[in-house]
């Protein structure tokens, strides 16, 4: 139950915040907090009498009750200024508060209940808390692959208030059997059990907050180019709790000694590759594949440290603190403390320090040998720059194998070992092999952004994640744009084709970015821009580090939301020219591409007006989800693919993929010859609001 409303109530709410990946953390961190309450509540409770347990816990069943079904309808709209990240929680709180305390208190007051009953397992009921892992696990993955393409999210909050309705009879026959029950051997062992001291409730904490901080991170780390959407928030997710399966089992298939050694392995691994991401079939897995083995540590040795049932509610207590803190430290402080993505390789510092197993303490020779990594990596890279040598990659490699090793010889004493990952992740965020130097650097609820100036070529770029969302250099008629909106592009010929037809053309922009094809703006013309982000337009307006804006547009009429909710305010047969470019780094907010979002933008478009989506992405191949889209909704489309750039020609100039829809073929003949229709796609690659399937359209390959 728990872990099928969180997913439910992200997708719901996922639109209304632009389809930001911060959604799906923020979220996270309420969950925690919520189960933290819960489990609060049940540790409170376990010192009443059974039977006043059984009447105050079924009253707060009848209570939560009340709130469902649930609903994040789209009148629930976050107002422009006010943070995202406090208006999300204080929507959850309202919503889903009230059920989601009530059953997260149900699975530690039932592991109490049994463990003072007659059971012959009594005296260990741990086993049930992995058996409880087991059904998240199993809803988790029904979500994305049977519930989701299923059931609509109105239909699921349905089924979820009666499955609420199940669980509560459950728990009344629980509470019959409560009521007389008399007391088991379990409860004479717990008497003579000694309490826990607060070295011990500490290490419970770190062991806890380290890979759910760990969590957050790698799910953030592999949504960014991609897209926030249920799949990848539950794969990593699952990945977690088989820890928690395999640490809390009887029998546990990976042991603490095994699982140690391969952490160890895994952290030196994952911090030497940390700053390449492509190709995606190689370092997505490998994230997660890391990710799980850390997990499993660090749940192994939090199973081995967990104390008799007398103090089992205090020890969930201190598991669900310890995830809240490492929750609460990467979705909601990072963004605040970092103007950069520092929680995830810290979190990996971090883990790297609760090696289990392992000798305390630091020796002057692990502190040489992190710097002797550090000045290595970052010097010797300096170095081949400087003298313009090439790098090649065997050579490379076994540099970076030596250094590995020196990392790992560290593993007998944690700290140290942390203090050598600490160099590796140190090296890749310096990146001195870059060509070009950071002049800004901000961060939003919405993503992490850079303004960066490069000499060859001369340009100024605005770089959102990883990802060059394009910017402006300077020529002999003044600033000019970059990478996908030089007028080589095939965005400046279809400006070119459609100014042609309307004297006072009118324009909408979703996605301000750099504010670059207001170049294309003439005076007699109307533009609107949609922008979710008030910090990009910031920069786009009024910060001084891009012209474009205040040069051919001095006063822009800018929307600021989610442009579906704002395109929805518009009226109808507004625009001759509709473009949509509403990145989160390299992906495309889902829900701007289901077939209900671009039968929004058809209603949109005046007679004879074209809707341009670009679709270019590093991950994602686009093209078969707008044919399929287009398709089902009988409109035309053509794609215009841009070739690879031309270094002498224009070095600032970046291939790009665009689309164009209109109501009828007709109309986009005008585009011209470059212009060819888009491959057929089935109907299984439509996308829709309640649905949008990842895994079909991922390029594995990296191509």
């Amino acid at each position: 139950m728990l872990f099928w409303i969180q997913p439910l109530f992200a997708k719901m709410v996922l639109p209304v915040l632009g389809g930001s990946p911060a959604v799906w953390n923020t979220a996270m961190v309420f969950f925690q907090a919520a189960l933290l309450a819960g489990y609060a509540y049940a540790h409170l409770l376990a010192r009443l009498p059974h039977r006043l347990q059984v009447i105050v816990h079924f009253g707060c069943l009848g209570l939560a009750a009340l709130a469902l079904p649930f609903d994040a309808s789209e009148a629930w709209v976050p107002n422009v200024g006010y943070a995202p990240a406090l208006w999300l929680l204080g929507l959850m709180a309202m919503v889903i508060g009230a059920p989601f305390f009530a059953v997260s208190a149900t699975a530690p007051l039932t592991l109490r209940w049994f463990s003072h009953s007659r059971h012959p397992n009594a005296s260990d009921p741990y086993f049930l808390y992995a058996a409880s892992n087991v059904g998240s696990i199993a809803v988790l993955l029904a979500f994305p692959f049977v519930l989701e393409p299923a059931l609509g999210v109105r239909t699921q909050a349905s089924a979820w208030a009666f499955g609420f309705a199940v669980l509560a009879a459950c728990m009344v026959g629980c509470g019959v059997m409560v009521w007389n029950a008399p007391a088991g051997p379990g409860a004479a062992t717990t008497r003579r059990s000694p309490a826990p001291v607060a070295r011990q409730r500490l290490a419970w904490i770190a062991y806890s907050a380290v890979p759910s901080g760990l969590l957050l991170g790698v799910t953030g780390h592999i949504s960014t180019d991609i897209a926030s959407a249920p799949l990848l928030w539950v794969v990593p997710l699952v990945l977690y709790l088989l820890g928690f399966v395999n640490a809390f089992a009887r029998r546990p298939l990976l042991r603490l000694g095994p699982a140690a050694r391969g952490m160890a392995w895994a952290l030196v691994l994952l911090a030497v590759v940390l700053p390449w991401r492509e190709p995606a079939v190689v370092f997505l897995p490998l994230h997660l594949v890391v990710f799980c083995i850390v997990a499993a540590a660090c749940h192994l040795e939090l199973a081995r440290r967990r104390p008799s049932p007398k103090y089992l509610t205090e020890y969930f207590l201190c598991v669900l603190l310890g995830g809240l803190v490492g929750g609460a430290f990467v979705a909601i402080l990072a963004p605040l403390m970092f103007d950069a993505i520092l929680e995830y390789p810290l979190a990996l510092v971090l883990a790297a320090a609760l090696l289990p197993g392992r000798s305390p303490g630091i020796k002057t020779a692990d502190a040489v040998i992190a710097a002797v990594i550090l000045a290595t990596i970052v010097g010797g890279a300096t170095l081949f720059i400087w003298l313009d040598w090439p790098q090649p990659v065997f050579v490379v490699a076994c540099v970076y194998g030596v250094l590995g090793a020196f990392a790992l010889s560290r593993q007998v004493r944690p700290v140290g070992f942390a203090l050598s990952i600490l160099a590796f992740v140190t090296a890749g965020l310096a990146q001195p092999w870059q060509d070009s130097d950071t002049v800004w650097r901000g961060r939003s609820f919405f993503g992490v952004y850079r303004v960066t100036d490069s000499v060859d070529p001369p340009m100024r770029s605005l770089m959102h994640g990883t990802t060059d969302h394009g910017g402006q250099t300077s020529g002999a008629d003044g600033p000019r744009p970059t990478t996908y909106h030089t007028p080589a592009s095939p965005v400046a010929s279809t400006f070119a084709a459609t100014q042609a037809l309307v004297e006072h053309q009118r324009v909408g922009i979703v996605g301000l970015g750099s504010g670059a094809m207001a170049y294309y703006r003439r005076e007699s013309d109307r533009w609107r821009y949609f922008e979710i982000d008030p910090l990009v337009v910031w920069l786009a307006v009024e910060s001084g580090y891009f012209q474009m804006i205040p040069r051919h547009d001095p006063d822009p009429a800018i929307i600021v939301g989610d442009a579906r909710l704002t395109l929805a305010e518009e009226p109808d047969r507004s625009f001759d020219l509709l473009i949509m470019e509403a990145f989160s780094s390299d992906a495309i907010p889902t829900h701007l591409l289901t077939r209900e979002a671009v039968a929004l933008y058809l209603r949109k478009l005046a007679d004879g007006g074209v809707l341009l989506l670009h679709i270019s992405n590093r991950i994602l191949d686009l093209e078969p989800v707008v044919a399929a889209v287009t398709t089902d909704l009988g409109c035309a489309a053509v794609i215009a693919r841009s070739a690879d750039p031309d270094r002498d020609a224009d070095p600032t100039y970046a291939p790009s993929e665009w689309v164009a829809v209109a109501a009828d073929r007709t109309t986009l003949d005008i585009l011209g010859a470059d212009w060819s229709p888009l491959e057929p796609a089935g109907a299984e690659y439509v996308w829709r609001d309640d649905h949008a399937s990842l895994v079909q359209v991922v390029k594995w390959t990296g191509r």
